[in-house]
């Protein structure tokens, strides 16, 4: 059973969300649909669009960061609207890297269906964290975007 939630805080000038997942992937998942429901209600979007999305980082914030952004770009160059992902995070031993294979689905952005909320600039490293809260069987996100 999933545990997953966005969670939108305030903050001044800036978006800053805390995400729950019930692992890491899901967690990861759940922090794509928040970023995308940051600009755009989500409710009603149609599926019929799948998008393979991959990342990488030198540690799992920069892996955070770099799904975030290719998350970003896709809603900005290419015009999809996805509300929901999935992803396989993998961990390279030897070099302490880390990748995700991933997708979102979702479908192309109409503007007479879809309201822009709010327009992100950029996903931010500043007060982003993983906390793997092994005790509640969680692993919680937050991240701020700069609007």
């Amino acid at each position: 059973m999933s545990q997953g939630s966005v969670e939108y805080l305030d903050h001044m000038t800036d978006a800053y969300l805390r995400i729950r997942g019930s692992n890491l992937e899901e967690a990861f998942e759940y922090a794509g649909k928040g970023l995308v429901g940051t600009m755009y209600e989500l409710e009603g979007i149609e599926t019929n669009k799948q998008v393979l999305i991959t990342a990488g980082g030198k540690d799992l914030e920069n892996l955070l960061f770099d799904w975030l952004d290719k998350i970003l770009l896709i809603v900005l160059i290419d015009r999809i609207i996805m509300s929901e992902f999935k992803v396989k995070i993998i961990h390279d031993d030897k070099t302490g890297h880390y990748a995700i294979h991933g997708y979102g689905k979702g479908e192309q952005i109409n503007q007479d269906r879809h309201e822009l909320k709010v327009e992100i600039k950029g996903i931010t490293y500043h007060e982003m964290k993983i906390l793997d809260n092994k005790d509640k069987g969680e692993v919680m996100l937050e991240y701020i975007v700069d609007l």
